[in-house]
């Protein structure tokens, strides 16, 4: 040991300073070695997947700047947008509008309903508790568009349609959420309630829900702008409203009529993220 570091430590006591901290001991060889071998990995799976793709930087540039690319060739023939067609886009908008609000609100009470049973600090069991969690999975699991298509072969082409598949899929991911937000909630007034001897209903109704309204709530109006967006590239493929419209359009190449159908599309989104901000900010 040197001989400095008992002098100061002594000269530390003496005068009632503490000495300085240490600094920690850099990590290990073995430790930046794996830092290493992971970023090499990461890399490589970079450049596979750009492979894997059919990735080309020169296609994405023709595609925006050469003479039959999106700024010299579409946008200008889609200049003036043709505004004959705003009422049919704004039809359809609020209709895609209706399938979001339907999506979310048949999404939230399927969500709450499996909250007893999905979160792990109130379900009655292990087993039912690892049953909810699966049964979220699997809906997460399938994206809403395969399940829009299941729904068209035994429903037909309809926006009730994309209601059915928002719904499904959005109860496996706001289930989740919702799960998780009562596993880290304040359990002092759940205790209180099952101290007393409440029910498990009535713990859940008077303690569970209170403590995480607000959550609830603020995960609902963010998946709400999320829902419209979704509608939107459900109804390119059958679930009607706004993006039906737009591909209708497309393969017919009427680019002024996509164009104002883009901009009611633009001011819907805007207009939803701008109210659920506000509704957020306010109640959570």
């Amino acid at each position: 040991m040197s001989p400095q570091r008992p002098i100061a430590a002594a000269a530390g006591n003496a005068t009632g300073v503490l000495a300085p901290q240490l600094p920690p001991r850099p990590g290990s060889r073995r430790n930046r070695w794996v830092a290493i071998v992971s970023a090499l990995a990461l890399l490589a799976l970079l450049v596979y997947s750009w492979i894997n793709v059919g990735g080309s930087l020169s296609e994405f540039i023709n595609g925006l700047f050469a003479k039959k690319g999106l700024f010299r060739s579409l946008f200008p023939s889609a200049v003036p947008p043709d505004l004959s067609a705003l009422g049919d886009g704004i039809k359809a908008a609020v209709t895609t509008f209706c399938v979001a609000i339907l999506s979310i609100a048949f999404g939230v009470v399927f969500s709450v309903s499996m909250l007893p049973f999905a979160a792990r600090n109130i379900s009655p069991s292990r087993p039912l508790y690892e049953l909810a969690r699966f049964f979220q999975a699997v809906l997460r699991a399938i994206p809403e568009l395969i399940m829009l298509l299941i729904f068209e072969v035994v429903m037909g082409f309809s926006p009730f349609s994309a209601v059915l598949a928002l719904t499904f899929h959005g109860t496996g991911v706001k289930g989740k959420l919702f799960a998780e937000a009562v596993e880290e909630m304040d359990m002092n007034a759940v205790d209180a309630l099952r101290v007393a001897g409440a029910s498990r209903a009535q713990v859940f109704l008077h303690a569970v829900i209170p403590g995480v309204r607000n959550t609830l709530l603020g995960l609902t109006l963010y998946r709400l702008d999320a829902n419209f967006r979704s509608a939107v590239t459900l109804g390119a493929v059958g679930g009607g409203g706004i993006g039906f419209l737009i591909d209708n359009e497309l393969n017919v190449f009427q680019f002024k009529t996509v164009l104002t159908y883009l901009i009611v599309l633009v001011v819907f989104v805007l207009a939803i993220e701008r109210v659920s901000t506000i509704l957020r900010s306010r109640y959570t």
